[in-house]
C-alpha cells in the first residue's frame, strides 16, 4: 500500500478489491468482481459486506485449488489489515466524488495484484 494517507473511499475500493481477489481465487466468482452494479452501491460498507463471505471456507477452498491460486489468495488476505489501519470503511452514502475515490481504490490495488500475479490475474 502506498506510503501517502488514501482517503477512507480509497481505502474502501481497496478493500473491496482485496476480498474480490480472494474470492475468484478460491473459485467463488468465475471474474473478478467489480465496484459497479451492486444493490446497495452507495454505501462503501454495503458493497464490502455483499464480498465479504466465511473467510475460512473460502481460504480453505483457495488452499484445495492449491498454485497460483493459494498465493493469490494468501497475498489477498495480508493485505486486508493495512487497508484498516487509518481507520475503518467509512459508513453512510457515497457522494459522486467518494464513488470516483472508491473506483480508484479498486483500480489500484487490482492493478498491484495483477502486477504480481499476471498469469492468474490476466
Amino acid at each position: 500500500m502506498p506510503e501517502k494517507k488514501e482517503s477512507g473511499y480509497v481505502r474502501s475500493g481497496r478493500l473491496f478489491a482485496a476480498l474480490t481477489v480472494l474470492r475468484f481465487a478460491a473459485g467463488e466468482d468465475n471474474e473478478l468482481l467489480t465496484p459497479d452494479g451492486y444493490a446497495r452501491k452507495h454505501h462503501p460498507q454495503g458493497r464490502i459486506d455483499e464480498v465479504n463471505g466465511d473467510l475460512y471456507r473460502i481460504l480453505t477452498k483457495a488452499r484445495k485449488r492449491g498454485g497460483e491460486h493459494w498465493k493469490v489468495a494468501a497475498a489477498a488476505l495480508r493485505s486486508i489489515p493495512d487497508f484498516l489501519e487509518e481507520g475503518i470503511v467509512p459508513p453512510g452514502p457515497m457522494a459522486n466524488r467518494a464513488l470516483v475515490e472508491h473506483k480508484a481504490g479498486y483500480d489500484a490495488q487490482i492493478a498491484v495484484f495483477r502486477d504480481r500475479f499476471s498469469q492468474l490475474l490476466a
